[in-house]
């Protein structure tokens, strides 16, 4: 973050200070030089201490923007609560391995990885940042919640975070597998939760076809990149992962790896390299990519798009809009569907409202995660278009758990990809 960037964060502060009388300014400044001495502990931590005490004793200004914190309604869910709990179990001021103590652990992955507070923070730091520095420390007592342990058993039994092995389905979804003779172009690197959606991984495959590229998908041999194990920080497992896939892209030759799942992308690149392991190709979100293939006349549409998918609204994935800072593919994707009106909702690119569905928030308590869904997709019908748009597996399985059930046959969640091979 640029300077310019930081001062406009901080701009709302000035005229409070200003305002305020001498003393209570003096109060101010002697309290931020003494930051470390009242604070910092003694001894050793995971815990990103340093950020957890500037977040807790920060006015919270992010608050009215954390999409656990709507759901629920209650100021234990806001980011500074969140980072003030956390530095009281890293520091053992609460004792993390009591029984009445649960709820405070629980709270550490009571968030949808949305990034939302990093936004308006003036640290340019995000709050599960954070907290995954907490869970390091609580993994080491041996307290990883149930629930967490229960998602790296699906990993270590199956290679998928489904709990069986996801891939081998495609046969009887009628996904066409692609293996790799050593010397592609492009590794179509399919997600675990994409599986779930065979009708977007045929359009990809479909539009990457038309377009004359040379590529593999390796369903065979496919396993899970390993987010959940980096969500929960089972560094153990989650490198395990990292290596498998490691071999498996630089087995096919391509230098350009495109996934369909943002949350895939993320992993495959700053999580492995923050473990030590680095893949050294290029790593985009396939809209990214089909964007390019477009800009360079690879594909073309020239169908129109049909009556009942005229008018949609987008669901920008919060991983692509706040961790990519791409807030252009998408658009600029349906922008080139002939016949296509796109209606932005209030809360959109980088303030886009979470789907509910990342991060451990939906293990933790699936109840919150559906509430916050509920609140997107009410944002979203707010446009008047019934054709909800998005990029993201696990957004289209977060909005569809927001619907009710008499609007599932009216409001239809596609992705971007669909649209687009409609009309090639």
């Amino acid at each position: 973050m640029g300077v310019f960037e930081t001062l406009k964060k901080y701009k709302w502060m000035l005229p409070l200070i200003s305002k305020a009388d001498r003393e209570t300014r003096s109060t101010l400044m002697k309290n931020m030089r003494l930051t470390k001495k009242n604070f910092f502990p003694e001894g050793e931590y995971k815990a990103d201490i340093g950020n957890l005490i500037k977040c807790m004793l920060c006015p919270n200004v992010c608050r009215f923007d954390c999409g656990t914190l709507q759901a629920s309604q209650t100021e234990t869910m806001s980011p500074a609560y969140k980072a003030r709990i956390g530095y009281y179990l890293s520091i053992g001021k609460i004792d993390p391995t009591k029984e009445e103590n649960k709820a405070f652990i629980d709270l550490m992955y009571l968030c949808s990885n949305e990034e939302s507070c990093k936004i308006w923070c003036p640290f340019d730091f995000s709050v599960v940042s954070l907290l995954e520095t907490v869970r390091d420390d609580l993994n080491d007592k041996g307290l990883m919640p149930d629930y967490c342990k229960e998602q790296i058993k699906k990993l270590k039994s199956s290679n998928t975070i489904e709990g069986y092995d996801i891939y081998e389905t495609y046969k009887e979804k009628g996904i066409k597998n692609v293996e790799t003779d050593g010397n592609d172009e492009v590794y179509y690197y399919i997600g675990c939760e994409s599986m779930k959606f065979p009708e977007v991984i045929k359009a990809n495959i479909e539009i990457l076809k038309k377009a004359g590229v040379k590529f593999s998908t390796n369903l065979d041999t496919k396993v899970c990149c390993g987010g959940p194990a980096f969500n929960i920080r089972d560094f153990e497992t989650a490198k395990g992962f990292a290596n498998k896939n490691k071999e498996l892209i630089e087995s096919t030759g391509a230098k350009v790896v495109v996934s369909d799942c943002p949350g895939c992308i993320l992993t495959l690149t700053k999580r492995y390299e923050s473990a030590g392991i680095k893949i050294d190709k290029k790593i985009i979100h396939i809209a990214k990519y089909i964007k390019k293939l477009l800009d360079e006349g690879k594909i073309e549409p020239t169908k129109n798009i049909q009556d009942d998918l005229k008018k949609v609204t987008i669901h920008d994935p919060c991983l692509i809009a706040r961790n990519m800072n791409d807030t252009s593919s998408i658009r600029d994707i349906l922008g080139k569907i002939p016949g296509l009106e796109l209606v932005e909702p209030t809360y959109n690119k980088e303030y886009v409202h979470c789907c509910g569905w990342s991060g451990t928030a939906h293990w933790a308590d699936k109840e919150l995660a559906i509430k916050e869904a509920t609140i997107r997709v009410s944002e979203l019908k707010e446009t008047g278009a019934e054709v909800f748009v998005s990029a993201c597996p696990l957004c289209e399985l977060g909005l569809a758990y927001g619907l009710e059930e008499d609007e599932k046959e009216k409001i239809k969640i596609v992705d971007v990809s669909e649209l687009l091979n409609k009309v090639l």
